[in-house]
């Protein structure tokens, strides 16, 4: 049985004060390969998040390019 790794994949749920619109998300955020989670109160906070989980990966793996070839 061949099991790949999931390499910058998260799971993401938006809260009901979620307001496409006004481009403000409310949620809560887990990066499956590591586990770091975040419940964000701004798109701010998930961006920032985010940013530090693809700085993370490239500092580990290479460029965020590379790992979506992978």
């Amino acid at each position: 049985m061949f099991i790949r790794e999931m390499r910058q994949a998260f799971v993401l749920t938006l809260g009901a004060e979620t307001d496409p619109r006004r481009h403000h998300f409310v949620g809560f955020i887990e990066e499956v390969d590591t586990g770091r989670e975040l419940r964000f109160k701004s798109t701010e906070e998930l961006l920032e998040f985010l940013a530090e989980c693809f700085e993370a990966a490239e500092q580990q793996d290479g460029s965020p390019d590379e790992l979506l070839r992978k």
